[in-house]
């Protein structure tokens, strides 16, 4: 079946509604037209991209730093919304650019460091759209650390922007088709959200869950939440949303093997994409539409709605691959045109040398050797010098290479050691609360009869607290020191079990198997017994090969 589609959520480049004093008309005009720029892109990006140009042209007369920035993230969206991803990105490095000098003169204040958020979840976002996974996953990582960073800021613009980028990070995940380490990022986001009530990322959280339901064969949970996603956007307004979860709701009911349901969200979608002018929509809905007619055997339809997909999707790659061109071949004619420029220089300073060696000449033989001879000596010495200069610049790059490299493996290891200290606080709160509850029902006789039911109360919602929401809280805090780790295991050992996966993170920050038996509350000899089976799953024999150097290596 036809491709889903990942909702993304990148930083929004809010503009707020311009003053309308007349002292400040001029600031005012460009700030409309920002804001109409903003309300156009997803109805008409071309037209949001001509009004952000023309912004563009005003930048200065923009009041700050932070509107100047906003400015070149909307132009970066206008540009990516029309396909043109280079001069996307360079409208975001920028944005990029005047953060930096603004952080520099001023400071980093809230509003930059949100910015500095904001352009790396836009950049990721734009290299996702390019299918670069592991340049998104990084720039995604990259805007999560500034968020740490961030102690003073609101608690709503700091949740905002962490919700998108845990949903953006478990998007690529989809992609990879790792559904299980994509999911926890979604339900994370959708608990650090829930407190704002923000529709569009609800609406788009429950769509990307239904997707991860939905490939793991869990179609009734899946379709409870594309119902849902459905139900806001519709409720918002959104047309492209909506167009964006009828396509995944079809694909959901051809699961169930309800074509017929499916072909009416298909249509629906279609007929949405259609009115909105999406092409991006309308491909999904006609691949959809034309190998559903297929299955039905309706062969006369697949071929027509394949004919369309087809010859939407030539047009979108031939549009795009003339934009390519046409930035090629412009950049050749600057590089060209600097070419010619800077061979007229030589020339014309060959000219002059040979005019003024001419010259020398004719005052006197001697005066043209000693000059030669002092030319010559410059140009040894300099390439002695620049030799020099070059043997201390690869020498200090080295230093810095390996500075950066023990820095990188510190900071691992010292969230290792945070992970595994999290890990035996972990243990310690479950032995505290196993005494608690041991004491109490010790005690419980002492107790008078109606106080006893109360202490039995007590012991239990103690004993239910202990296991599976510590382990939840250490496995998050795990995959974001170790973002690949699952993933790379699944790949090499796809045969191991989830405990068996839970036992390889123990081991994967050194913990005993004393440790793991307390955390686990398993025995001693348990666990000695499941390291054993483990070792001859990632097929380890005999002992010169180590069960831990093996998992730190991955």
């Amino acid at each position: 079946m036809a491709m889903f589609t990942v909702a993304l959520l990148a930083a929004a480049s809010a503009i707020a509604a311009p003053q309308s004093t007349r002292s400040e008309r001029t600031g005012s005009t460009v700030e409309t037209q920002l804001v109409r720029a903003r309300e156009l892109l997803g109805q008409n990006p071309d037209s949001a991209l001509v009004l952000a140009l023309e912004v563009e042209k005003q930048l200065d007369e923009l009041p700050s730093a932070e509107r100047k920035t906003q400015a070149l993230m909307l132009l970066g969206d206008a540009y990516m919304e029309t396909g043109e991803m280079p001069s996307a990105l360079a409208a975001f490095q920028r944005a990029q650019t005047v953060v930096d000098e603004a952080t520099e003169k001023e400071g980093a204040s809230d509003v930059l460091v949100l910015a500095q958020a904001d352009i790396q979840l836009k950049i990721g976002v734009l290299h996702f759209t390019l299918r670069n996974f592991d340049k998104s996953m990084a720039c995604y990582t990259d805007a999560l650390r500034i968020l740490d960073g961030a102690k003073d800021i609101a608690t709503a613009e700091l949740a905002d922007r962490k919700v998108r980028a845990f949903n953006n990070i478990a998007g690529v995940y989809i992609q990879r088709s790792d559904y299980a380490t994509a999911l926890p990022y979604f339900q994370q986001a959708v608990e650090l959200d829930r407190p704002f009530n923000r529709p569009r990322n609800e609406s788009s959280l429950n769509n990307n869950i239904g997707i991860c339901y939905m490939e793991t064969g869990r179609y009734e949970l899946a379709n409870e939440y594309f119902l849902k996603a459905l139900a806001v956007r519709k409720e918002t307004g959104d047309i492209r949303g909506q167009a964006q979860v009828l396509n995944n709701l079809g694909k959901n009911q051809v699961y169930f093997g309800h074509f017929s349901t499916a072909r009416d969200h298909f249509a629906q979608a279609l007929a949405l994409g259609r009115e909105i002018g999406s092409s991006a929509s309308m491909v999904i809905s006609l691949e959809s539409l034309a190998l559903l007619y297929d299955t039905l055997r309706n062969y006369k339809s697949a071929l027509e709605t394949y004919r369309e997909f087809k010859a939407l999707n030539d047009s979108l790659y031939s549009t795009e691959s003339r934009m390519t061109i046409a930035r090629l071949e412009d950049a050749f004619r600057r590089d060209k045109e600097k070419k010619v420029f800077e061979l007229e220089a030589k020339r014309k300073d060959a000219e002059n040398e040979q005019r003024r060696v001419w010259n020398i000449a004719l005052a006197g033989a001697l005066f043209f050797l000693l000059l030669t001879a002092f030319l010559l000596f410059n140009v040894m010495r300099a390439r002695v010098r620049n030799g020099r200069l070059e043997q201390e610049k690869l020498r200090l790059e080295s230093e810095k290479l390996e500075a950066e490299q023990r820095t990188l493996k510190e900071s691992l290891e010292y969230k290792d050691r945070e992970l595994t200290a999290n890990a035996l606080f972990l243990l310690n709160k479950n032995e505290l609360i196993a005494h608690i509850a041991e004491r109490l029902l010790k005690a419980k006789s002492a107790f008078k009869e109606e106080n006893q039911r109360v202490v039995q109360e007590i012991v239990r919602d103690l004993q239910a607290s202990q296991d599976e929401h510590n382990w939840q809280e250490f496995e998050t805090h795990f995959t974001r020191v170790h973002t690949t780790f699952y993933h790379d295991l699944q790949e090499r050992f796809p045969a191991l079990t989830p405990n068996e996966r839970k036992l390889c993170a123990f081991l994967r920050l050194n913990m005993s198997t004393k440790d793991i038996s307390a955390i686990t509350h398993q025995t001693v000899n348990s666990i000695t017994v499941a390291r054993s089976r483990l070792r001859k799953k990632l097929g380890i024999e005999g002992e010169d090969v180590q069960l831990i150097d093996l998992l730190q290596s991955i």
